[in-house]
C-alpha cells in the first residue's frame, strides 16, 4: 500500500506540474529560513566552547554608580587581581589579567606588519588552554620574550621555525620568540590574537599603574571549579573593593564564560541579555514562517482533495480501510516534505556566501557530521507528519458513495479550518512586515543621529612612534604645504572614541567628598578645527592664550550634568587643581551610537598626546594622497608601517549588527510573503476552479465582471483584515520590548500599522485578483459545458 502512495505522488506531480512545484517550493523556502537561521544559532551557541576550562572560568567586572546611573564595566584595577592570587588562592585556583587589545608595528629583516596582541599577568594560556605548534607556549614571565599565533609565525617567518626569532616592536623594542600556538576559531572571545607580551614589560613603561585602584583598565579573569562559592565571593570582594573606591558605590560580578558571547549587555547592574535577543528572534522567525510552509501545505492538499474524490472513492469502494489512507497520505506528505528538504538545502548552498558575507561568521552546512543526517532524517518525518496529520485525516473522512458522484465540497459552516489556517497566514506575515519596517526605522533613526563633528574625508592614524609624535608640528607643516591635508591635530583618543572616565570631579553644588566621574579627552588647539566642532557656548582652545592650559571645554551632556546656564566664573576641579570652563560644544558621539552620550571633559593638557588625526583635502585622489602621506611619516620614522582608518568607516561599523538584522529580517519577510502569496494564488485557484459553474450561471445571469471579482475577492480581504487586527497588537508589543534595548530609540507611531495593513491589503488583492479576474472574464459556455 505505501509503495501505490509513492507511486501516487509520483503521478500526482506528473499531473498537476505547477501546483506540485508551488507546494514543494513554499515548504523548501521555509527549511532554507530554517536551515539558515539554525547554522547561525548554533554558531552562536558555540562560542568559547574550545577552551577547556569553559565551565569554570569566569570575568571579574565592576558595577558602579555613574553620574546616579547604574552601569556595569569589564575594566578592573591591578591590585585586585594581586588580592585573589594573594588572598582567594584556595576559592579562585587562578587568574589571569591583560591588557586591552593594542595594535604594534613588527619588524623582520625588511618586512614589516601591523598584529594585534596585550600583556598578561598570570596563566592567562594555562588557563584558556592553548595549544602549541613550536616552542613553548606558556605565558610569558622574562622581560622582551613573547609568544605569537601560527598565523602570524607565517607572516613573519614564512616555513622557517619561529623559535628564537627576534622581532621588532614600534621601531624600538626587540622580542624574542619563545612559542607558537595554534591561532584560535573566530567563535572565540580572544579571535584575532596574535601575540602575547609579558606584563613586567608594561608595568615598566607605565610607572605607579599596578598600585592604584583607580586605574581600571585591565581584564581580569579568574578559575573557580566550585560554582557554588560564586555569591559568597562576589560579596567578599565588594566589600573589600568598596573600602578603595568610594565614589562609584562599587560591586563585583563574576561574569561566566557561557555568557561572555550571548549575555554580555548589561543594565541597571543586571544583565539584560545582549546577542541571545537575536538568537530568540531568529528562532520566533524560523518557527513562524515554518508554520506558513506548512499552512501552505495543509490548505493546498485540503484544496486538491476535491480532484481527488473519485480516486478516493476507488480506494474504499476495493477494501481500502481508513488507517491505510491515513498512512497513504502520510507518506505523500513525508515524500512531499523530503523533496522540499533537498530543494532547501540547494537554497541554502546558494545563500550561504551572501549570508556569511553579512554575518561573518563563516556559516557551513556539516556535511561531515552524522548528526546532521540524523536530525534531517527525524526533521523530515516530524514535519512530514505535522503538515499530513489533517489533510490524511480530512481526505480519509470522505463518504466513498459521494466521493464517486464527485458531490464533495468544502463545509459551509462558519468555523472552517481552512479559514482559521488562511488568517494565521495573514497574521504571520503582517506580523513581521511590521516589525522589519520598525527594524528599518529604529536602524535609520540612529544613522541620522546628530554626531557634533564632520567625519567626511577624517582619518585616524592608527600606527604612530614616539618620533612621529615628537615631531608631529614639522610633519603637519610639510603635509600642508604638499597640499595634502586640511589640518592635523593630536590628542590622547580619536574623536570617535572615548578611551578614559575618570572620578573625582567637583564644583559649586556638586559633593566635595565623593566628586563626579565623567569622560576624559586632551586634546590640543587645533583639535576642534580639525574635527570640526560645533560650539554652542564659548570658545575653543587657543595658543594667544597661555592660561588656556588650565582651562577645559565641556560637551552639552556634561555641561547639562552640572547644571551650567553661563561661562562666567565658572570652574570645575580635578586632582586638587582648578580649570576655567571656556566653552561648551555640542555632543560627539563617541562610543556606540546606539547609547547615551556621556559627559566629557576636554583638557589640554592632562593625558599624553599620541593619537593623530588628519583631515583629507577635499576633491583629491584619497588613494594617492594617503601613498604620498605615508612616505612622510616614514620619512621621520622608517621603521614605522602607516596604518589608517577613515573616521567615517569606523562609525559605519557600529551598525554592523543592525544591518545584519535589516537584512536577514527582510529577506526573511520576504520570503514569508512569497510563501503566503504562493500558497493563496493556488488556493484561490482550486477554489475558483471548484465554482466554476456557479461563476457561469452567475454571467448567464446577468452579473457583472466587478460583481464576480467582488465575490471572489471579499472572503479573502476581510481574512486579511482579521489577520491584521491579530499581528498589529502583537507586533506592538514585541517590537516595544525589543526597542527598549536602546536609549536612542523611535517611537511606535499608528502610520506605521496604516502603511503596512495597506500593503497586507494589496499584496492579497493583487494575488488574488489575477485568478478572480481570469474566472470573472471567462467565457460562461466554456464553464457550462460538459458540467
Amino acid at each position: 500500500m505505501i509503495k501505490l502512495f509513492f507511486k501516487t505522488f509520483l503521478r500526482n506531480i506528473k499531473i498537476s506540474p505547477l501546483h506540485a512545484a508551488i507546494n514543494i517550493i513554499g515548504l523548501a523556502l521555509g527549511f532554507t529560513v530554517a536551515l539558515v537561521s539554525t547554522l547561525w544559532i548554533w554558531k552562536q551557541f558555540s562560542f568559547d566552547k574550545n577552551f577547556k576550562n569553559y565551565d569554570s572560568i569566569y570575568q571579574v567586572m565592576v558595577t558602579g554608580t555613574f553620574n546616579n546611573e547604574i552601569s556595569t564595566d569589564p575594566s578592573t584595577p591591578i591590585p585586585l587581581a594581586k588580592l585573589i592570587e594573594s588572598d582567594y588562592k584556595n576559592e579562585m585556583e587562578e587568574v589571569t589579567l591583560t591588557t586591552g587589545l593594542e595594535n604594534s608595528s613588527l619588524k623582520v629583516g625588511d618586512k614589516k606588519l601591523i598584529a594585534n596582541g596585550f600583556y598578561t599577568l598570570g596563566k592567562f594560556t594555562e588557563i584558556f588552554s592553548f595549544e602549541a605548534t613550536q616552542g613553548e607556549i606558556s605565558t610569558p614571565t622574562r622581560a622582551n620574550t613573547f609568544i605569537i599565533s601560527q598565523s602570524l609565525a607565517s607572516r613573519l617567518f614564512g616555513n622557517e621555525n619561529a623559535i628564537g626569532k627576534i622581532v621588532q616592536f614600534n621601531g624600538k623594542e626587540q622580542y624574542q620568540v619563545k612559542g607558537v600556538y595554534t591561532d584560535l576559531p573566530n567563535n572565540s572571545t580572544f579571535y584575532g590574537l596574535d601575540y602575547i607580551l609579558p606584563i613586567s614589560d608594561y608595568l615598566q613603561k607605565n610607572e605607579g599603574i599596578s598600585d592604584g585602584w583607580n586605574n581600571c583598565y585591565f581584564n581580569t579573569y579568574v578559575k573557580i571549579s566550585n560554582n557554588a562559592l560564586i555569591s559568597s565571593l562576589e560579596s567578599k570582594l565588594t566589600n573589600f573593593f568598596k573600602t578603595k573606591l568610594t565614589d562609584i558605590k562599587p560591586e563585583i560580578l563574576l561574569h561566566p564564560m557561557a555568557k561572555w558571547h550571548l549575555f554580555e549587555s548589561f543594565k541597571n547592574g543586571k544583565n539584560n541579555g545582549g546577542q541571545i535577543q537575536y538568537v530568540w528572534m531568529f528562532t520566533l522567525i524560523s518557527i513562524l514562517i515554518l508554520a506558513l510552509a506548512c499552512i501552505n501545505f495543509i490548505n493546498l492538499s485540503t484544496a486538491r482533495s476535491l480532484k481527488k474524490g473519485k480516486e478516493i472513492g476507488v480506494l474504499k469502494s476495493i477494501g481500502v480501510n481508513r488507517k491505510q489512507l491515513i498512512q497513504g497520505f502520510l507518506v505523500e506528505s513525508i515524500c512531499s516534505v523530503g523533496v522540499a528538504y533537498i530543494f532547501s538545502l540547494l537554497f541554502t548552498l546558494l545563500l550561504l556566501p551572501w549570508i556569511n558575507k553579512l554575518t561573518q561568521a563563516q556559516l557551513e552546512l556539516p556535511w561531515n557530521s552524522p548528526l546532521f543526517y540524523c536530525i534531517s532524517l527525524v526533521a523530515i518525518i516530524l514535519l512530514g507528519l505535522l503538515a499530513g496529520i489533517y489533510p490524511s485525516l480530512f481526505l480519509s473522512s470522505f463518504n466513498p458513495i459521494l466521493a464517486l458522484k464527485g458531490k464533495l465540497q468544502f463545509s459551509k459552516g462558519r468555523f472552517q479550518p481552512r479559514k482559521v489556517m488562511v488568517v494565521v497566514q495573514f497574521a504571520i506575515s503582517i506580523f513581521m512586515m511590521i516589525a522589519t519596517y520598525l527594524v528599518i526605522q529604529q536602524l535609520y533613526h540612529v544613522k541620522d543621529r546628530p554626531i557634533g563633528y564632520n567625519n567626511h574625508n577624517l582619518v585616524n592614524v592608527t600606527s604612530s612612534s614616539t618620533e612621529i609624535i615628537k615631531n608631529f608640528d614639522v610633519l603637519k607643516r610639510n603635509l600642508q604645504n604638499e597640499s595634502l591635508i586640511q589640518e592635523a591635530t593630536l590628542s590622547s583618543n580619536f574623536v570617535n572614541n572615548l578611551g578614559l572616565s575618570g572620578g573625582g570631579f567637583i564644583w559649586e553644588g556638586n559633593d566635595p567628598i565623593a566628586g563626579s566621574i565623567m569622560g576624559i579627552s586632551t586634546v590640543d588647539e587645533n583639535f576642534a578645527n580639525t574635527v570640526q566642532w560645533d560650539f554652542i557656548k564659548g570658545r575653543n582652545f587657543s595658543k594667544d592664550f597661555k592660561t588656556d592650559s588650565a582651562g577645559v571645554i565641556l560637551n552639552e551632556a556634561a555641561a547639562k550634568f552640572m547644571g551650567l546656564t553661563s561661562l562666567t566664573s565658572k570652574e570645575i576641579t580635578k586632582r586638587g587643581n582648578t580649570y576655567k570652563i571656556l566653552g561648551v560644544i555640542q555632543n560627539t558621539v563617541s562610543q556606540s551610537p546606539f547609547k547615551s552620550i556621556i559627559p566629557t571633559v576636554y583638557f589640554l593638557d592632562f593625558l599624553p598626546r599620541n593619537k593623530i588625526t588628519l583631515r583629507l583635502k577635499d576633491g583629491k585622489d584619497q588613494s594617492e594622497t594617503l601613498k604620498a602621506i605615508g612616505k612622510m611619516f616614514t620619512a621621520i620614522d622608517p621603521n614605522l608601517v602607516f596604518e589608517y582608518t577613515f573616521t567615517d568607516q569606523v562609525y559605519a561599523k557600529e551598525f554592523v549588527q543592525m544591518e545584519m538584522i535589516r537584512s536577514l529580517t527582510s529577506l526573511f519577510t520576504g520570503l514569508a510573503i512569497l510563501i503566503s502569496c504562493l500558497g493563496l494564488y493556488a488556493l484561490v485557484s482550486f477554489l475558483t476552479e471548484q465554482r466554476e459553474k456557479e461563476i457561469g450561471i452567475r454571467k448567464v445571469l446577468g452579473a457583472s465582471e466587478l460583481s464576480l471579482w467582488r465575490l471572489l475577492s471579499t472572503e479573502y480581504i476581510w481574512l486579511t483584515i482579521i489577520g491584521f487586527a491579530i499581528a498589529a497588537p502583537l507586533a506592538y508589543l514585541f517590537m516595544e520590548k525589543w526597542l527598549e534595548n536602546y536609549v536612542y530609540r523611535i517611537s511606535i507611531n499608528w502610520s506605521i500599522f496604516i502603511v503596512t495593513g495597506g500593503l497586507a491589503l494589496l499584496i492579497t488583492l493583487a494575488t488574488v485578483s489575477f485568478q478572480a479576474i481570469k474566472s470573472a472574464l471567462a467565457n460562461p459556455v466554456d464553464s457550462l459545458k460538459n458540467k
